[in-house]
């Protein structure tokens, strides 16, 4: 019985090295259809940004792997996408990792699962039911990490006006004022911080004003952003002032806090009452039956 689950360890353990050198050598075509790509890009002087992001993230060869294993589904991707950069990965690499990780993370629960049933008799069902659990926790993880960045982007975001208000009334253009507040708030605020420089970077190499306020909106999607990419793409049509716009979305944003702090200790106080009337019923029903009690044994 032991030689034959060796046998099938070894047969299975066969069976993943094919595996894993025919992957490598269908990797290996595709990545050799890509360079040649590029290189004719280069020749006829177009595609030169592309083929040098693409030539520096080359030594990230387990995020390639990650791509050609993940799903070719367009609008899967996008989806995806729109995940990662609400989560804080914005590079063009993440999302291969996140293909990698994944399948990785599935192929490890199925050989535990193997191992577990080779050694432990446990039953071979869970070679599938683990790997299908484990594939769901990836993007669970993702979708959790997104919510509690953005949380924290819309709890830092009033501070961050505030602070951008003080400086343009001081004279420095809203641009200016972003990429100062921005510096001095890095290590207090580091999540909101870092999508105001992606917006400036935008700027400054070229991208339109308002194309770039409509990708940070994109990459943060909550509600008081758009908000905020609303009031600053109608100042930049109008020529409106700026300022004055930051200003009075500030306050706004300040008054519908205090109007939710408001509601929610207005429903606190209901909340509590089902709490505490359990303790106080106690207490009372105590009183009212040890009165009866002495009265009844008074009378006996």
């Amino acid at each position: 019985m032991n030689l034959s689950y060796s046998m099938m360890l070894w047969m299975m353990v066969v069976l993943l090295l094919v595996a894993a050198l025919a992957l490598a050598q269908v990797f290996r075509s595709k990545h050799q259809v890509q360079l040649k790509k590029e290189r004719i890009q280069r020749k006829v002087g177009i595609g030169g940004q592309v083929s040098s992001g693409f030539e520096k993230n080359n030594g990230c060869w387990w995020c390639r792997v990650g791509l050609i294993l993940g799903t070719n589904n367009a609008k899967q991707r996008q989806q995806l996408s729109n995940q990662l950069l609400s989560a804080g990965f914005n590079e063009s690499h993440h999302l291969g990792a996140y293909f990698f990780i994944k399948y990785a993370v599935m192929v490890g629960a199925f050989l535990l699962a193997f191992v577990l049933w080779v050694f432990y008799a446990v039953s071979p069902l869970l070679m599938v039911a683990l790997p299908l659990l484990v594939m769901l926790l990836p993007e669970r993880i993702l979708i959790q990490l997104g919510h509690q960045r953005l949380d924290k982007i819309n709890q830092q975001l009033p501070d961050f006006i505030d602070m951008t208000t003080i400086c343009m009334n001081a004279g420095l253009s809203y641009l200016v004022s972003i990429k100062r507040v921005a510096g001095e708030m890095r290590n207090i605020s580091p999540e909101i911080c870092q999508e105001f420089d992606n917006l400036i970077d935008q700027i400054q190499i070229g991208v339109p004003r308002i194309d770039a306020l409509q990708q940070f909106a994109v990459r943060n999607p909550t509600r008081d952003i758009e908000n905020l990419v609303q009031v600053l793409i109608q100042n930049e049509k109008l020529g409106s002032s700026i300022s004055e716009a930051l200003n009075q979305f500030s306050r706004s944003m300040y008054e519908e806090r205090q109007n939710l702090m408001e509601e929610k200790a207005a429903k606190t106080s209901a909340k509590m009452a089902i709490v505490i009337l359990p303790f106080m019923l106690v207490p009372y029903v105590i009183l009212l039956v040890g009165e009866k009690f002495v009265l009844l044994g008074r009378g006996f």
